[in-house]
């Protein structure tokens, strides 16, 4: 299988270099023709160093840098933007997935181009799980549409989708809620897949603070204003839309 796998990374210093190694690990096991593109949202740790090191021990990783951070949401798809793979997936950087965990979704991938992983039992503290109930309800009364856990940090499509799918304007909590958004538009329908998920393995989580869900509500109703312009994407357009993906991925990101 060409699969292409995308790691966002903000301060991950502690937990890169084995998300990474595990990556590579499970290609080989799995003989994939994989890559690993690891996006470096402009971290200020040693995450950058260690990126690189690894970057030349492999040919398989490929690093794409950010000189400010970004958002979570323009890490994931300026990874996927540099994919070359048939496939593409994203999972989250902090150990908190496994990445032997996308072999539940694979084979769904015969039945659906889009198939989304999703958290059998989050192992976040309580205050984030409160926020991700809190974000899931706000999507339904504001957009009338209802995913379980539409943010899990797994899910694997086919590469030709992401035009369609490829979100403009969510950079942080409805990164996920506006490419849900644009398949559901196109007229795509997805499978979720039961995943587990893991307690972080180092570092600190900076997500359900007062500042970011002070900024949720401004992407909020920001996306719900810029959505309503969005027109159902067709096969003819997409190809205008790998042409601007090409465009803004030179303006926005360096890749080694």
């Amino acid at each position: 299988m060409q699969l292409s796998i995308v790691h966002p990374c903000f301060n991950e210093e502690e937990n890169i270099e084995y998300t990474v190694r595990e990556t590579l690990r499970w290609f080989d096991g799995e003989a994939h023709d994989g890559e690993v593109i690891v996006v470096d949202d402009g971290s200020k740790d040693q995450s950058p160093q260690i990126l690189q090191r690894l970057s030349l021990e492999d040919p398989r990783v490929r690093v794409v840098t950010h000189e400010k951070n970004q958002g979570y949401g323009v890490a994931v798809r300026s990874g996927c933007d540099a994919a070359e793979h048939q496939y593409i997936a994203f999972m989250d950087s902090d150990g908190q997935f496994k990445i032997d965990d996308i072999n539940r979704l694979i084979p769904h991938l015969k039945d659906y181009d889009f198939v989304p992983g999703r958290r059998k039992k989050r192992a976040d503290p309580f205050h984030r799980n409160v926020f991700g109930k809190i974000l899931g309800i706000l999507i339904f009364l504001t957009f009338g549409m209802w995913v379980r856990d539409v943010n899990c940090g797994m899910k694997i499509f086919t590469k030709d989708l992401w035009p369609t799918m490829r979100p403009l304007y969510g950079t942080e909590k409805f990164f996920n809620t506006e490419l849900y958004l644009r398949l559901r538009k196109a007229g795509y329908k997805w499978e979720q897949v039961p995943v587990s998920h893991y307690p972080r393995r180092a570092g600190t989580q900076c997500g359900g603070s007062g500042r970011v869900m002070r900024g949720m509500i401004k992407e909020l109703f920001d996306l719900r204003s810029k959505l309503k312009k969005i027109p159902t994407t067709s096969a003819s357009s997409s190809l205008q839309i790998k042409a601007e993906i090409t465009e803004e991925v030179i303006q926005e990101t360096s890749v080694s």
